[in-house]
């Protein structure tokens, strides 16, 4: 593709072009077919909204190679007249889905396609032999016979109608390891005669079960969704970015979306499979493989892009210099971005039809960029939309201005990247450029979205924001509720500790302050208010503020646990604290899952005194346990944390409107009063924050909306 030959970082690369066709299920029957390669400029896409209207899994995408005028209007009135029939069978597909998307799973190591052995990494169990001046599809008669046998004719009539054609170049540089399979004399791959039959005959032999309830629908919203992010509970997490790349998908897959996540693979996690897809890309001067795995769990599709420049970083996911951090990220947006393309789930490729990304802070703000300037600005990948999450703004990937030599862009994207302010002055900004170019811009809280367009908040950004602000919106995060949840907590269920819910918080939370008592040798003592922190050692966390408040909590009668690891200096005022004060203080330094939420369950206050707190997790997780918390009145601990109020019994814990040790001390105090003296105004406070619905599927709703708000942007 002559357009694309000035790429700045093309590798030797292998063109392979594809069409998939959808069903009435969208993505879940797709059938390979090859067709002559057509130029970037030739493409003319069609969005057939018919498949909006008539709620089938997702809207369909039409490359057909010539200007659209020529869409064929007949097949477009027999959907229209037969969409009844075709509501029908999306409905009874429905019911098939989950079951059929586990029986491919479990088939998943015999059906994933290996790049030694066969070419084309988009489809499993085949290799085609695409000819080289032949305009006849080799496959779409074969397609019509046996289409025939498992739909209705409506679906054999759509199958040839509603087409989306692969990118026939791959703008970022990646490629099949192994070239030994294309013929070097007239380019020709071999062509598997059974692929198609069996592919219809697995979908046509998944029994229906009655068994199985189908997740509701989002309707006409249904979409293919990819987040991408550089961490991911419970394979590496270093603070709540992992927990939402964790939960969120899971909540919008529920919804009926068909959700991936896209994720560096930092160690040798259990369960995953090969998908035998290779590629190569170019960071800086050098070509770098990378290697697909995945796993499907709880209705999400988990990929794992495997490379060198990741391994062994699972405790340390940020390390490194400046330019290797950033080499890395230039590196995991090149292969994120063409996962739809390249790695089968389930045995079929997501594809850019009705696709939206979710990037996730500056670690993959390069992604929106790389869809624009790659495939947007060249005519491809036009429906496909980009999300960015603003999960904290203090951490933007700047650098020199010389940076944007590494991330192998047109020169005249400088522009995007180049920021001045008064602290940095010019330099070079991944978020800035990431800002600019998503569809939508999505932060965790709607405290947290007004405070980023302030001087204060947006951390020199905030000018950006604020040009931008129509496209951005705060959404709430919520938590898993089957990972934190008293009643079923696995980590609650030895040493002493007790699983307990609403009916049983005044006798299973009594027990478990007493076993983290015990387990961390302090006094068991059940009347003395058991105070916890669980965060990173940082000053954003305001640590500081406890330290400074030390001298009085101790002189409270009370005891206090610390868990967290981050500043040295931090970590050694806790072991400071702990030796001063055996009897009293804990200072764990580290990080342990399991301490955690044995820290939530058994602890009476949480305290969260940060300077400022997008979202904020961990007050959720203690409302949700029956822990009442101290915030900071910031962001996310403002909009999740309503101030109690004795007159009128309402409210979930304590805040303080400035980041001092006198304000955290007055709020406390107020609290350690109300613990002692006000026990049916203090178990209110308990009980409401554990009926409060704190799960994902509200977030998931209002992510779909963004989702759809992207969708018909132009």
């Amino acid at each position: 593709m002559s357009s694309m030959g000035s790429m700045p970082f093309v590798v030797d690369h292998i063109a392979i072009e594809r069409s998939v066709v959808l069903s009435n299920q969208g993505c879940r029957n797709l059938v390979p077919l090859f067709r002559p390669r057509k130029s970037v400029t030739d493409l003319a896409f069609v969005c057939d909204s018919s498949s909006v209207t008539s709620g089938c899994r997702a809207p369909r995408i039409k490359a057909t190679g010539e200007n659209s005028s020529n869409v064929d209007t007949n097949d477009v009135t027999q959907v229209t007249i037969d969409k009844t029939s075709r509501k029908n069978f999306a409905m009874k597909a429905d019911k098939q889905q989950i079951v059929e998307r586990r029986e491919t799973t479990k088939s998943t190591g015999s059906t994933l396609i290996n790049s030694e052995e066969e070419t084309d990494p988009a489809f499993s169990n085949a290799s085609y032999k695409l000819l080289s001046n032949s305009s006849i599809d080799p496959v779409e008669d074969e397609l019509d016979d046996l289409s025939q046998s498992v739909t209705t004719k409506l679906y054999d009539d759509e199958k040839k109608n509603k087409t989306v054609d692969l990118p026939p170049d791959n703008p970022l540089d990646g490629e099949p390891e192994s070239k030994s399979l294309l013929d070097a004399s007239n380019g020709a791959y071999e062509k598997s005669e059974d692929i198609t039959e069996s592919i219809l005959d697995e979908e046509a032999d998944v029994p229906a079960s009655d068994d199985v309830e189908s997740p509701p629908l989002a309707g006409p919203n249904v979409m293919n969704v990819i987040l991408v992010a550089a961490e991911c509970a419970p394979w590496s997490k270093t603070g709540g970015l992992g927990d939402v790349a964790g939960a969120l998908p899971k909540a919008l897959a529920q919804r009926g979306h068909r959700v991936m996540v896209v994720v560096p693979l930092y160690g040798n996690y259990d369960g995953l499979q090969d998908t035998g897809i290779r590629r190569r890309y170019k960071v800086g001067w050098e070509d770098v493989d990378v290697d697909y795995f995945q796993t499907y769990i709880d209705g999400v599709d988990f990929v794992f892009i495997r490379c060198h420049m990741f391994n062994n970083l699972g405790s340390n996911i940020y390390g490194g210099n400046r330019e290797d951090i950033l080499r890395r990220m230039v590196l995991f947006c090149k292969a994120a971005v063409e996962v739809p393309w390249y790695v089968p789930c389930g045995g079929v490729c997501y594809g850019d039809g009705n696709l939206v990304f979710v990037a996730n802070d500056w670690h993959t703000a390069l992604l929106p960029v790389y869809l624009k300037a790659y495939y947007r600005d060249n005519g491809l990948m036009s429906y496909t939309r980009s999300i960015l999450v603003i999960h904290n703004i203090a951490h933007q990937g700047r650098g020199p201005v010389d940076d944007f030599g590494h991330v192998d862009l047109p020169p005249h994207y400088l522009d995007l990247f180049r920021l001045y302010d008064p602290v940095g002055g010019e330099h070079f900004n991944i978020f800035a450029a990431g800002l600019k170019t998503a569809d939508r811009v999505v932060t965790v809280s709607q405290g947290y979205s007004w405070e980023l367009k302030t001087s204060e908040g947006g951390w020199g950004l905030h000018n950006i924001i604020n040009e931008n602000g129509w496209k951005l919106k705060g959404i709430v995060n919520g938590i898993d509720t089957k990972e934190w949840n008293p009643e079923v907590d696995a980590h609650l269920t030895s040493d002493g500790y007790t699983n307990y819910s609403l009916e049983t918080l005044n006798t299973g939370k009594p027990q478990c302050k007493a076993a983290l008592q015990k387990e961390l040798g302090l006094p068991i003592l059940d009347d003395v208010p058991l105070i916890g922190f669980i965060g990173r050692l940082d000053v954003q966390k305001g640590v500081d503020l406890i330290g400074q408040s030390v001298p009085w909590i101790v002189d409270q009668d009370v005891q206090l646990v610390m868990l967290g690891t981050g500043r040295p200096d931090l970590e050694q005022m806790l072991r400071e604290m702990e030796n001063r004060h055996p009897d009293k203080i804990r200072g764990w330094v580290g990080f342990s899952v399991k301490m955690a939420h044995r820290i939530t369950a058994g602890v009476d206050i949480l305290l969260m005194p940060s300077r400022f707190e997008p979202c904020g997790l961990n007050q959720l997780y203690a409302m949700n346990y029956g822990t009442i918390p101290v915030v900071h009145a910031v962001g996310g601990l403002r909009d999740t944390v309503q101030p109690f109020d004795p007159f009128h019994e309402s409210g979930l814990g304590w805040t303080f409107n400035r980041a001092e040790a006198g304000q955290l001390i007055h709020a406390l105090g107020n609290c350690l009063l109300t613990y002692r003296e006000y026990r049916q105004s203090w178990e209110g406070i308990q009980q409401r924050g554990m009926t409060q619905d704190l799960s994902w599927d509200n977030a998931a709703q209002n992510y779909e909306d963004v989702f759809v708000a992207a969708k018909y942007q132009w």
